[in-house]
């Protein structure tokens, strides 16, 4: 059967290359990364196609050949020379990972997706917060600090890397500098797999981490509820978050336990919250409504699973402890 080549890109804007089956699924193709990197808690990781500077998960069972003749198609269009991708990301985060925490290739790609998110400003960030980050990151990809040569001028010209994109602006490099260089030298003897799970750890305690907020939209109903004309939707394991699409400001949170039902079409999105004596129906324009959809879902179905699970483990032990 012939073959294809296919890069899998990372967020780190690395690739890896893949000769795979032309008929291969998008399932098979993760299987081959998953084992080219050496992956083992691999179970929350999947393949997402990024196009348009929108993502979407692949489905598992999707063809590789049928999105090749899609973007083929797409690329036929387009004007700028862009051309779609194929992501490998983290795509469930919970906040009990131990077991993820354990592998560290699990860890490397779980840090550099967040570091990713703190750097593009998608996880609101303060200057001090800032500040221990860059510290920790700097162990991670320089080591020990070295005061001969860390010293003002060393991160210049790549600062962008290490302070978010929404705070750089409010000083100069040389004021960021030595900022950053005195965080790093308080992490002076620590592994980079160490100062990996210090910067997870400090990230993990903010809302909006593991987040994925989709691109603004038009508000088209929201009840009794005062909403801006347009926001910006994210998911997250707790529920659904409404910010403001200007500044990325909260609007609103709402847990699963209180969303009643959710719908989409091709061009929009809509849940309802509250109870089965009051709800509020919130309706958006976009055309993400099925991958929001999805996602939505795919927790839930987590949820679920993991109340399962503790309710056979809850019987499991009554039975144990049970006598004749």
């Amino acid at each position: 059967m012939a073959k294809r080549v296919i890069r899998v890109h990372m967020i780190d804007e690395k690739f890896k290359s893949f000769a795979i089956d032309e008929n291969a699924s998008v399932e098979q193709l993760r299987a081959a990364v998953v084992e080219k990197i050496e992956l083992v808690e691999e179970g929350s990781f999947a393949l997402f196609e990024k196009r348009d500077e929108v993502e979407r998960c692949l489905d598992p069972d999707e063809k590789l050949c049928d999105l090749a003749i899609e973007w083929g198609t797409a690329a036929d269009k387009k004007k700028d020379g862009t051309e779609p991708k194929i992501l490998f990301k983290k795509k469930i985060f919970l906040r009990d990972d131990d077991r993820e925490m354990k592998d560290t290739v699990a860890k490397h790609y779980i840090y550099i997706q967040a570091l990713y998110s703190v750097i593009e400003s998608e996880y609101p960030c303060s200057v001090d917060d800032a500040l221990i980050l860059a510290g920790l990151q700097v162990q991670v990809t320089y080591g020990d600090h070295n005061p001969t040569t860390h010293i003002p001028g060393f991160l210049t010209h790549n600062l962008h890397n290490f302070i978010p994109k929404q705070l750089i602006q409010q000083k100069p490099a040389k004021e960021w500098e030595p900022l950053i260089f005195k965080a790093h030298a308080r992490n002076t003897g620590k592994s980079a797999d160490d100062a990996k799970g210090e910067y997870l750890d400090i990230v993990k305690l903010w809302p909006y981490y593991g987040s994925t907020f989709y691109p603004p939209c038009k508000t088209v109903s929201s009840g009794k509820t005062k909403l801006p004309a347009k926001v910006i939707i994210g998911v997250n394991a707790e529920g659904i978050l409404l910010l403001k699409a200007k500044d990325k400001e909260p609007i609103s949170t709402h847990p699963f336990t209180e969303v009643c039902s959710w719908s989409s079409s091709a061009s929009t999105f809509a849940f309802e919250y509250g109870s089965t004596n009051e709800s509020t129906k919130y309706s958006f324009e976009t055309k993400q409504g099925a991958i929001i959809a999805a996602s939505i879902q795919t927790y839930i179905d987590i949820l679920v699973q993991m109340l399962k699970n503790g309710e056979s483990e809850d019987e499991d032990e009554s039975n144990s402890n049970s006598t004749d």
